[in-house]
């Protein structure tokens, strides 16, 4: 009787040692950038320009990066992603945006033709020390080159605060942040000189 119960108890402890080795993680929740419908500022029209767009390594990484204060540990979310490497959704926005003022190309084609160098060196979501609250943040360094020399340089960093502690707000906060600093690129664009013997407009 008491081999039987023994017999009992394992066979019970095998199956569900096998249930938890045959349960399958969720997969993770995917987020972008969502749809460009914020009102573009009224600018000039501009020539055709160029842009060469580059990041630090931890954005060319789908993982959504947060991190408390500015200490210098920047963590990932463990079960949301990105649809796109942060590099490749903030080229895209910049892209969309630009191009409403006049075209954007990934080369140029000709020395006179302005080409405008991005780097994004920021793209994240930063908690105050105790948790009860965060904004997402972005930094572009820009640089203008036409006829190869240097015609302008500028760094643009811009915040928002998230509505919710979470990846979620986290998210958001970073599409308002990102789009602010697309609009203030585009701003700064217009007041640079992109002819010949003429300026921005």
């Amino acid at each position: 009787m008491k081999i039987r119960s023994l017999l009992a108890a394992l066979g019970l402890g095998m199956a569900l040692a096998g249930c938890g080795m045959g349960r399958v993680a969720a997969p993770p929740s995917v987020f972008d950038l969502g749809p460009d419908s914020r009102p573009v500022p009224a600018l000039p029209d501009r020539p055709a320009m160029a842009l060469a767009f580059s990041a630090v390594p931890m954005l060319s990484e789908t993982g959504v990066v947060w991190r408390e204060g500015d200490s210098a540990a920047p963590r990932s979310y463990a079960t949301y992603r990105w649809a796109a490497p942060p590099a490749e959704l903030v080229r895209q926005r910049l892209t969309d945006r630009l191009s409403r003022q006049g075209p954007l190309l990934a080369e140029r084609t000709s020395a006179q033709m302005p080409q405008l160098q991005v780097t994004l060196s920021r793209f994240e979501q930063v908690f105050q020390p105790d948790g009860t609250a965060s904004e997402g943040r972005v930094l572009l360094q820009a640089v203008l080159v036409r006829s190869h020399a240097v015609v302008g340089q500028t760094r643009i960093a811009t915040r928002a605060p998230a509505a919710t502690q979470d990846a979620a707000g986290g998210v958001e906060a970073l599409r308002v942040a990102t789009d602010e600093a697309a609009d203030r690129l585009a701003q700064w664009l217009s007041t640079m000189p992109l002819r010949d013997g003429g300026s921005g407009g």
